[in-house]
């Protein structure tokens, strides 16, 4: 039986961090905005039509589309390991096709960050996306209406990263993995 984590939460919030340090713990990490960013690749589409890209994406093939297109590489994920961690996770359409796929059930983490710290992360980041993307308020309403806020209301944990350090974060997610292990 593998255990499998999702990671959702709005822009950043500390998904890709949580992530990490999940994977420190011995997750292999499939991150569906990678996913995202390899198929956008493939066809030859910019960062900038991340978006676009994306809702094109769900309104041909449904609120689990991104789902679909990552559910392979989370295939060979479990061939190789038990253990595994999907960050990026939109909606709950998204928890139902990767349950659906390995026939798994997944358990949610969400991780909040107040606006106003994830702006702040934001230039200090300046990944592309952030950059030449929608901009801090579009993309936040986007996430939204593609269902992050309903998976975080129905995520079976919640991590307050606002103002903790990134060792109290590790504390936090060591102590997720251990509740987990007792039940």
């Amino acid at each position: 039986m593998a255990e499998i984590y999702g990671v959702t939460g709005m822009p950043l919030a500390g998904k890709t961090t949580v992530a990490r340090l999940l994977e420190d713990e011995g997750f292999s990490v499939l991150d569906m905005g990678e996913v995202v960013r390899k198929e956008m690749e493939k066809r030859d589409k910019d960062v900038s039509e991340t978006g676009e890209f994306v809702n094109g994406l769900r309104e041909k093939k449904g609120m689990d589309a991104i789902a679909r297109l990552s559910a392979p590489y989370l295939e060979e994920i479990l061939e190789e390991k038990e253990k595994a961690v999907i960050t990026g996770l939109r909606g709950w359409d998204e928890k139902e096709r990767f349950e659906k796929e390995t026939g798994e059930e997944i358990e949610i983490i969400a991780v909040w960050t107040s606006r106003q710290e994830r702006k702040r992360r934001r230039e200090e980041r300046q990944r592309e996306e952030d950059i030449e993307g929608d901009g801090f308020h579009e993309r936040d309403i986007r996430e939204t209406e593609n269902g992050v806020g309903k998976l975080m209301a129905l995520s079976d944990q919640m991590i307050k990263n606002d103002t903790i350090t990134e060792r109290e974060l590790e504390e936090k997610v060591k102590g997720l993995i251990e509740e987990e292990v007792e039940k």
